[in-house]
């Protein structure tokens, strides 16, 4: 299967411009056509260029890319990979496609940044002295100063977001302010927000709330509900620490779900690494409307069976107990232990009840059996599939 970067690349090659790599800034935009041109505009967001010509649009576009302020806010979006091609192309005269190892030079592409074009029967990306004069003439300390702030900006908001699902504006700024200087404001978070939207799609704006990339997949309608779901019902407040492992999507690794990892490993797959990833995923199952088929899944894409009804029906049971203490979507990143400590009346209805099952007597599970997720399918038409 082709990664990301490859069909960028083949992108890329398909809509080349047909002119030579050292022709003139304005010599390569004539060769674009006017929809194309009105494309670069609209993606920068500028204002009163609907009624201009195409000599109009290439001025506006060149004044636009000479703006070093400008530059700089994009550059702040960039993760280090990226800059690291910025930076690679901004100091050679082109850069073979083959050289650029991140995905951002479409973007920078879209935005007019960087160019494809020939060097011969060679597709080569090239960057405008434009371009390559508002860089050089950006302090690069301050630049430096800017991207480390607006990166842990971030980094708060894709912890929330993987803790909580959905997260208001004043829960990030409460965070944000309690462990990090100097504090956080609205106005500043959605300047960061927008930024890093420009690259990253991990964090999403819907309306006045923060969204985890995953509820926007289908449609809104499952960020609608979460929300729905989750009101009347407190925050969990994280440690810096929960922040700084829920913002690099390494998330919380608990005794139960290492013991979900240890069990995978002694009976289903004897690859330790393998099963802690297997069992990684699995944990990534409880964040929202945990289903034990989700879980199960992480086998499934690996092709490994599990042989034995009784082995499914043990690993069923660690996945719950595990669940019970996985912080979770749907109550703002508390546990299920954690309410049912807090609210002795609710203890029956928040603990997982986990029904005991006979064994069966055939030692594998057959297509035709009821599936060990106890989803009441066959497994054939569930788990098996």
């Amino acid at each position: 299967m082709q990664n990301m970067n490859d069909i960028i690349k083949e992108s890329m090659i398909a809509n080349a411009i047909k002119c030579n790599y050292d022709e003139s800034f304005e010599t390569i935009l004539n060769k674009l056509k006017k929809p194309e041109l009105k494309a670069i505009v609209d993606a920068h967001g500028l204002k009163g260029c609907s009624s201009l010509a195409k000599g109009g649009l290439i001025e506006r576009i060149k004044s636009t890319l000479a703006d070093s302020a400008r530059l700089e806010y994009i550059l702040c979006g960039l993760d280090d990979v990226m800059m690291s091609d910025f930076v690679m192309l901004a100091n050679e005269t082109y850069v073979s496609v083959d050289d650029v190892m991140s995905g951002c030079v479409h973007i920078l592409y879209s935005l007019g940044y960087v160019l494809p074009v020939m060097n011969g029967k060679e597709v080569v990306y090239v960057m405008p002295e434009v371009v390559k004069e508002a860089y050089q003439s950006i302090d690069q300390a301050a630049l430096e100063e800017a991207k480390v702030r607006v990166d842990l900006v971030y980094l708060y908001m894709k912890a929330l977001v993987n803790l909580y699902g959905v997260c208001e504006f004043n829960q990030l700024i409460s965070v944000f302010n309690q462990y990090e200087a100097p504090e956080l404001t609205a106005e500043e978070a959605l300047n960061v927000l927008f930024c890093k939207l420009t690259f990253k799609g991990d964090v999403q704006s819907f309306g006045p709330l923060l969204v985890s990339d995953v509820l926007l997949i289908d449609s809104e309608m499952d960020a609608v509900a979460l929300y729905d779901m989750q009101q009347d019902k407190p925050y969990y407040m994280p440690t810096k620490e929960e922040v700084m492992q829920f913002g690099t999507d390494q998330g919380e690794w608990t005794p139960q779900l290492e013991q979900v990892c240890k069990f995978i490993s002694e009976n289903i797959c004897d690859d330790v690494n393998v099963a802690r990833e297997i069992a990684h995923e699995m944990g990534v199952a409880f964040t929202y409307k945990y289903q034990a088929k989700l879980a199960f899944m992480a086998l499934e894409s690996r092709g490994i069976e599990i042989e034995s009804y009784n082995v499914g029906q043990a690993l069923m049971i660690l996945l719950m107990d595990a669940f019970n203490y996985a912080r979770t979507w749907e109550s703002k990143g508390f546990r299920q232990v954690d309410q049912e400590a807090t609210s002795l009346n609710d203890a029956q209805s928040n603990q997982v009840v986990v029904p005991m099952i006979n064994p069966m007597k055939s030692t594998k599970v057959g297509r035709n059996e009821p599936c060990p997720c106890q989803s009441g399918k066959k497994y054939k038409k569930c788990c098996g599939r």
